[in-house]
This record gives C-alpha cells, sequence and structure tokens, in this order.
C-alpha cells in the first residue's frame, strides 16, 4: 500500500539524507556498496538494511542531480534562511494584528491575507523551486505593488528584504538566475526523480513494516522498529494537504518478500 510519501517535497527527501547518517541507519555500513555504477558485487549477500539504505541513498542522489546541487548540506543552509524569514515575516504582521491602531491591523490583516499560507508558516513546506516562486512574488507584491504601502506603514521593510536576500541566495544554490523561471526539462526531471524517490521509500517502508510484523519481539524487531521511526517522522512532517484523497494500493511498489 502506499503510505503518503508522494506529498513529500523533494526538500523534504533531500533533507532525510540526515536522517540516514544518524541513530540506528547511520551504523548501516552502506560504503563498500555504494559504488558509482551503482553495480556492487556482493550486493545479493547484503542484509536487508544495506540494501535499503542504499536504495534510499541512491534516490535522494538521483533528486539532488536532477536539482543540479552537488551539497545537499549547502542547500539545506540556504533553506534554513529562507524558512526562518517567512517565519520572521510571519511574526511581524502578527504583532502588527495586535497593534492598537486599527489602520495597521486592517494593513497586517491585508498582508497576512496575501503574502502567507495557512496559519503563517506553510510556504516553508514547498519544494525549493515553489519557494523561489514564492519569494519573488512577494516581492513583486511589496516592491511597488499594491501591498507596498502596507509593508511600509507596518516597517516590515527589512523583513522583506531578507525575504528577497533569501529567496535569490536558494534560487542560485537551485540552478536559477535573477528572474529566470523552471525551464520545462528541468522540471520534468525534478518530478521524475521525486517520483521515482516517492516509489523507493513506498517500497521501503512496506518491507520495514511487512518484517516488523512477522519478526519476533526481540533484538531484530527492535532493530526494524528503530529504522522505521525516520520513515514515520518524515510522513509526519510532510502530512497530505487538506482535502487530499487518500493513496490507494500503489501500482508502481515492488511486493513486500514473501517467506
Amino acid at each position: 500500500m502506499r503510505y503518503g510519501y508522494s506529498f513529500v517535497s523533494e526538500k523534504a527527501y533531500v533533507g532525510f539524507s540526515h536522517d540516514l547518517k544518524q541513530g540506528r541507519w547511520g551504523d548501516v555500513p552502506i560504503k563498500k556498496l555504494d559504488t558509482e555504477d551503482r553495480k556492487p558485487k556482493g550486493l545479493l549477500e547484503a542484509p536487508r538494511p544495506v540494501a535499503w539504505k542504499l536504495r534510499a541513498t541512491w534516490s535522494i542522489a538521483d533528486v539532488l542531480a536532477a536539482l543540479a546541487i552537488p551539497d545537499a548540506e549547502a542547500i539545506a543552509k540556504l533553506d534554513t534562511e529562507w524558512d526562518s524569514s517567512e517565519r520572521a515575516l510571519n511574526h511581524g504582521i502578527a504583532a502588527a494584528e495586535d497593534d492598537q491602531d486599527a489602520a495597521k491591523q486592517a494593513a497586517a490583516s491585508r498582508l497576512r491575507a496575501t503574502l502567507l499560507l495557512g496559519q503563517g508558516t506553510e510556504q516553508t513546506k514547498l519544494g525549493w523551486d515553489a519557494e523561489v516562486d514564492f519569494g519573488r512574488q512577494q516581492a513583486l507584491l511589496t516592491a511597488d505593488g499594491p501591498l507596498a504601502a502596507d509593508v511600509k506603514l507596518l516597517g516590515l521593510g527589512p523583513a522583506m528584504k531578507r525575504i528577497q536576500d533569501a529567496t535569490e541566495a536558494l534560487a542560485r544554490g537551485v540552478g536559477r538566475g535573477p528572474g529566470e523561471t523552471r525551464a520545462p526539462a528541468r522540471s520534468r526531471r525534478i518530478r521524475d526523480a521525486t517520483t521515482a524517490c516517492s516509489t523507493t521509500f513506498n517500497v521501503i517502508h512496506e518491507e520495514l513494516a511487512w518484517h516488523i510484523e512477522h519478526t519476533p519481539e526481540g533484538d531484530d524487531r527492535t532493530l526494524l522498529l528503530e529504522l522505521q521511526k525516520p520513515f514515520l517522522a518524515l510522513l509526519e512532517r510532510n502530512p497530505p494537504p487538506a482535502g487530499a484523497p487518500k493513496e490507494g494500493p500503489a501500482d508502481d511498489a515492488e511486493p513486500a518478500p514473501e517467506g
């Protein structure tokens, strides 16, 4: 069955590479099998956790390649700053909503309705390309656009400048120049790589669940439960949007092993 990985963004998958280096996953050795051609000798004899970690690692690498990002940690830092700048704007608007000045309250209401998503920070859950698009749209609306006066009234110019700087830094990080939109070929590569990553994670989750169900209490079952935790946390951090249909049986997922 599908577990909801199609709702996970490309940046969330890349971020999961950190989870693969921590805890029980960090103890799973793949260095000798992580070959450039992805055809290592001895793969058939490798323990299942090793095979699972290899599959997840290679799928994430494919997403990075589609994004043309060589360094996951570098792009993660750029994304962290973008998310922080958006949270700072949300805090600034929230403060103005409680101002005694009715004009400032009205301005804050307009800015929240137009510049923010959800409770104010849902935009930080978007994929990197979508965050660049979102940040650039915010800049257009507040620089010389219809919301410029509201930004000036509330003294949010520095907050918007921070967002603009963070957006363009993130754009450069994902290979987009100033004002450059997503090239169709590139967006297709990203979509295909992310879809393949979703399929891989569904398969790994399916196999983990199957083995947990059929493994008796003891060290092996404890290990499986520990390996499953980061996958459950990933899904919890990336829930389906409101109103999204529940995912049914996966047509593209491989069957769980028998026996």
